[in-house]
């Protein structure tokens, strides 16, 4: 009997091993159903910043937990067939094939997470229309770089724009409808430098307008536009560079602070340059084809002009002072006016303001030592502050010299006592 005991007690399973068998298998159960859950966030956290974004994205439904996690990354990059590297960037490279909710969301989520620089670059299918950007990415508090290709943004107006921190724009192969970028500009008041390459500015229109206080640096190439106007006090570069044949008019006001202009157009027609307050700019200018040329500034010393051969009329407004009891006629005065002039000579009408006729009274010795500047010019006139009494005839020789071809030179002082005067005469 006693041996029958034993085998049955040792048959018998011991309480303390099922209660380890049943443990076991409610936390296998458990682990089958949520196998992540039991990881610390902070671990999540990192395994999220490590994975490549299309595989961190989709590790974000695994769990609330994990998701909770993605949400929480500050930035993210995603380039297509690359792994994620974090530069506290939001880059996206991608072909878009009319996803646009997808785009929304993950633009949606960057704006949230706060980023400062987004990157964004789409291979659009020929079949598809460009993807519009949401309005959720206008309001981006503490972007402070946006760079943007082969996207659409609507012009919006009754839509708030609140850009407070951007400084740097560039846009590559946007379209912009009607006053888009006109008013995006409008809405960041920090904004230092803006580029814009293969872009549409505006086919409503055809009409660009930027005007901002800060934009220091601004430069366009092979944009489509017929209308270009740009008003920034700050502007100290300005670079232009397109053959759109459609192209007539461009025109910078108030960039009292230019250090450098280069403009390249073979086709534009009519270029106006205001309140150039520096006298030590450096300018290319290269437009064959320009018909009329509008300019008020200093003397540029430092200008590179290509024949002007189509050129019919050019207003030159110099804001040099002459004379005065603070002011000296500067050594290279006539040397430098002279060599402005001559990128003019094959204009047909030339109408220069001057503050003080002995501005362009040439020392004769200087006359007989170089050929005039304006050999071809038909019609002159000149417009000054300062009275001519007493100086007529010599300044006359110094015009016939100038413009020779010119029989009867116009010359209107503005003067307080002769509050508007015309002389002409040979």
């Amino acid at each position: 009997m006693a041996y029958k005991g034993e085998t049955r007690s040792r048959n018998k399973p011991n309480t303390n091993t099922r209660l380890r068998k049943k443990k076991f298998v409610e936390t296998k159960a458990m682990a089958s159903t949520r196998p992540y859950n039991y990881l610390p966030g902070l671990i999540i956290y990192h395994i999220l910043q490590l994975l490549p974004t299309k595989l961190a994205a989709q590790a974000s439904f695994v769990s609330k937990q994990w998701a909770e996690a993605w949400s929480s990354i500050p930035v993210f990059g995603f380039k297509e067939g690359d792994p994620y590297n974090h530069d506290g960037n939001f880059r996206l490279r991608m072909r878009y094939q009319g996803d646009a909710k997808v785009l929304d969301a993950w633009l949606r989520s960057a704006v949230e997470r706060s980023v400062k620089e987004l990157d964004i670059s789409l291979r659009n299918v020929p079949t598809v229309k460009p993807y519009c950007l949401p309005q959720t990415l206008f309001d981006a508090k503490l972007l402070t770089t946006l760079s943007l290709e082969d996207v659409r943004i609507e012009d919006n107006a009754d839509q708030p724009i609140s850009l407070p921190s951007l400084k740097s724009m560039s846009y590559k192969m946007v379209d912009f409808e009607g006053m888009a970028l006109s008013n995006l500009i409008s809405a960041c008041p920090w904004i230092e430098h803006l580029s814009l390459n293969l872009c549409d500015l505006g086919s409503w229109t055809w009409k660009l307008k930027i005007s901002s206080s800060s934009l220091k640096s601004f430069e366009i190439f092979d944009c489509y536009s017929r209308h270009i106007e740009v008003e920034a006090k700050n502007l100290e570069s300005f670079k232009f560079d397109s053959d759109f044949e459609l192209l007539e008019s461009m025109a910078l006001f108030d960039c009292t602070n230019m250090k450098c202009i280069n403009i390249f157009s073979q086709h534009l027609q009519h270029l106006i340059l205001y309140a150039l307050c520096q006298n030590s700019v450096e300018a290319t200018i290269n437009t064959p084809n320009l018909h009329s040329f509008d300019f008020s500034g200093y003397l540029m010393a430092n200008v590179s002009m290509a024949p002007l051969k189509f050129l019919s009329d050019a207003t030159l407004i110099l804001l040099d002072h002459i004379r005065g009891p603070t002011f000296s006629l500067p050594l290279n005065h006539f040397s430098t006016l002279r060599d402005y002039l001559e990128h003019f000579e094959c204009s047909k009408k030339l109408k220069l303001y001057i503050h003080d006729a002995e501005g362009v009274m040439f020392p004769e010795d200087f006359r007989e030592a170089f050929p005039s500047p304006l050999p071809n010019l038909k019609h002159l006139n000149i417009v000054m502050n300062s009275a001519v009494e007493g100086i007529q005839s010599e300044l006359m020789e110094s015009l016939h010299w100038m413009a020779p071809s010119v029989e009867n030179p116009s010359i209107e002082s503005l003067s307080r006592t002769n509050s508007s005067s015309t002389i002409t005469g040979k």
